[in-house]
């Protein structure tokens, strides 16, 4: 993971960047209910993988927007040429271990080091990251429960990895009406929350990943 230095003279959220710095909770964090009905029916007609799936989906997402790839490194800001994934592995005592994926490469090669660094780090004796933390997008589910926000832990003010969540995926029948005629149409809905530390990124960059997020899942099955 390659990065390069931001010259702050040039910096247009400059004094952005040095407000929210003077905080003591400079982070935001929004969560949508995205709407992933067509996504998650191609899904269970090729048989894939939800969580890998969906992760990859944010990955790429969050990769397209600059912001979500800039970091708080000392005193500067640092901005990398793309991002790979950390996220958590669950063990059968109720744990879990963390686990490093390389998301710049096809689905298919996506799924298949993600299945084998997984078996990997549910060897591993301590929880402890590897590589360039900096360079990481964390990721991590809440599958057993729906929610409709979310707040996540910091270590300080400087700490500037994204951190992309979900939670079930909900489903419900919603009325519509096509010549004349009313029926149900069932709709999937996933709680998604991304927070980031504001001293990097604004409203705008938010919004831009879900819209990013939605294209990456329209996208992934298509002909």
């Amino acid at each position: 993971m390659n990065y390069k230095d931001i010259d702050l003279s040039a910096y247009p959220r400059k004094d952005h960047f040095e407000h929210f710095l003077t905080m003591e909770n400079p982070f935001v964090s929004m969560t949508v209910q995205m709407d992933i009905t067509k996504w998650y029916k191609r899904l269970k007609e090729k048989g894939y993988p939800f969580f890998l799936c969906f992760q990859y989906a944010a990955a790429a997402a969050a990769n397209q927007i600059p912001e979500l790839r800039q970091r708080i490194k000392g005193k500067r800001i640092v901005e990398y040429d793309a991002c790979d994934v950390s996220y958590t592995v669950a063990l059968e005592d109720g744990t879990y271990r963390y686990c490093n994926v390389d998301a710049d490469q096809p689905l298919d090669d996506y799924i298949q080091e993600a299945r084998r660094k997984q078996r990997m780090a549910m060897m591993m004796e301590h929880l402890e990251e590897e590589g360039d933390v900096l360079g990481y997008l964390f990721v991590s589910c809440v599958p057993w429960t729906g929610y409709a926000s979310l707040e996540l832990p910091w270590p300080d003010r400087f700490f500037s990895n994204p951190c992309i969540t979900w939670g079930r995926f909900e489903k419900s029948d919603r009325l519509c009406m096509e010549n004349g005629n009313v029926f149900a149409k069932e709709e999937v809905r996933l709680p998604v929350s991304l927070m980031v530390n504001h001293a990097l990124a604004d409203g705008i960059h938010i919004s831009s990943f879900f819209t990013h997020l939605q294209k990456e899942l329209d996208e992934m099955f298509s002909e």
